[in-house]
């Protein structure tokens, strides 16, 4: 960790507090390891795309100015997303650019590449989806419209050996499910792939139970969702320090 830099975690928001704890605790996690690492303070905030007490360009633009009294050369952004989409590739990048022409070029910003796009993550993901106890899994998403937003999702659920589904486009949970519920007694796991629980998370375990009601044949479990955890941190500081 360079003196002269300095890290902020952007992620979506939510207005669900288990998901807003996770968050902070997360990027507690992410301090202390960046002090083992260097013995500094590491210099290191968190904020929200959305649904924050206070919007993320002027988070972004009061914290810059402070760092460039500090004489900080550069601020590492890293997005904590999963795909690829809007937010990751229109939303973000316009943010920074607006930060960007109201402080003094001295400070560089720099945005890493969003969580998801980690090698590793392949790895972090299979670490709780044992293959001994379910006969297929499913990797389901959140999905996104933009094109091409869900090419990454299809490719680590191929190294997964996973089939995919998505929250928010086809296919869904349900339409992946029944195409399995052709054998009876089959283990379908679900695994998540969202960061941290909450709403999303609930909505996702109801559908689940609805399925189970719909498929007393087959059985069905859910996993969990990344969580703040030594795994998840290591690939978090690979990509601020990349």
């Amino acid at each position: 960790m360079s003196p002269h830099s300095a890290y902020f975690l952007v992620a979506h928001g939510s207005r669900d507090p288990r998901s807003h704890q996770a968050f902070q605790q997360l990027g507690e996690f992410l301090r202390r390891a960046l002090i083992q690492q260097s013995d500094q303070m590491p210099l290191l905030q968190i904020g929200t795309l959305e649904f924050g007490s206070i919007p993320l360009e002027q988070q972004l633009c009061t914290w810059g100015k402070q760092l460039i009294e500090q004489n900080i050369e550069q601020l590492t952004i890293l997005p904590l997303f999963l795909h690829p989409g809007v937010h990751v590739q229109v939303d973000i990048p316009a943010v920074v650019a607006t930060v960007h022409h109201h402080l003094d070029a001295r400070l560089q910003m720099v945005v890493r590449s969003h969580l998801g796009s980690h090698p590793a993550m392949v790895d972090l993901l299979r670490e709780g989806m044992p293959p001994d106890q379910v006969d297929h899994w499913i990797l389901l998403a959140h999905g996104s419209r933009h094109p091409g937003g869900n090419t990454p999702i299809q490719h680590l659920a191929n190294h997964l050996g996973a089939d995919c589904a998505y929250w928010s486009v086809p296919p869904s949970l349900r339409q992946q499910v029944a195409a399995m519920a052709t054998q009876r007694g089959v283990r379908v796991g679900i695994k998540p792939y969202f960061l941290f629980t909450g709403s999303i998370i609930d909505a996702i375990s109801q559908e689940v139970h609805r399925l189970k009601c719909d498929f007393k044949h087959i059985n069905l479990i859910l996993s969990s969702p990344l969580q703040p955890n030594p795994g998840l941190i290591n690939l978090i500081q690979d990509l601020i320090s990349a």
